[in-house]
């Protein structure tokens, strides 16, 4: 029974700190837009010191180092220094290869960059992970479409958003099924 109340207590942990990030004043495509101020920049730093310091603990659990990875590498991203926040969300994968924070971001680092071939596997790993999570599918299937159209795969884009609109097909997601269809025809068009 506490074996189960501790991992329902870091599952509710996680989901936290997903949403923590998401709504950190910074949208995952917006990173080098965002104000670096020295206070921010001080915080950034103090959370990748008590991450390094959680990460000392002989005792941590896995959870527990998985968390303090994921502070870290977050830190280290809002810094601008992506070679290093890179290396961290892909030892998080090592420890859990559908972290979907470690997979998000990866994404939308080498988005950023401007490696969309890059972006093309994490996006693809996030998607096969999550495209049946109901809670999460409709961003994740944006994020697929937007990058393999920015890697000219408009079939597969397509494909995607088929596949999208077979399962979760509603009142509610009629208007962003139809959004990314005109956005697939629109950017194939310009293309040929």
């Amino acid at each position: 029974m506490k074996n189960n109340k501790k991992t329902h207590i870091f599952a509710t942990m996680k989901i936290i700190f997903n949403v923590l990030i998401v709504l950190s004043g910074c949208s995952k495509y917006d990173i080098d837009k965002l104000e670096l101020t020295p206070e921010k920049t001080a915080d950034y730093e103090k959370q990748i010191e008590d991450a390094l310091t959680k990460l000392e603990n002989p005792e941590i659990t896995v959870e527990e180092k998985v968390m303090a990875l994921q502070e870290e590498a977050v830190g280290y991203e809002r810094l601008g220094k992506y070679d290093k926040a890179i290396e961290l969300y892909e030892e998080i994968l090592k420890i859990a290869s559908t972290n979907f924070l470690a997979l998000n971001n990866l994404t939308a680092i080498y988005e950023e960059v401007g490696e969309i071939a890059m972006a093309r596997i994490y996006v693809g790993m996030l998607y096969d992970a999550y495209k049946n999570d109901t809670n999460m599918n409709q961003g994740i299937v944006g994020d697929a479409i937007r990058i393999l159209v920015k890697n000219n795969e408009f079939d597969i884009a397509l494909n995607a958003l088929e596949e999208y609109a077979r399962n979760f097909q509603s009142e509610e997601t009629s208007s962003f099924i139809s959004d990314q269809y005109e956005y697939i025809s629109r950017m194939s068009n310009a293309i040929e």
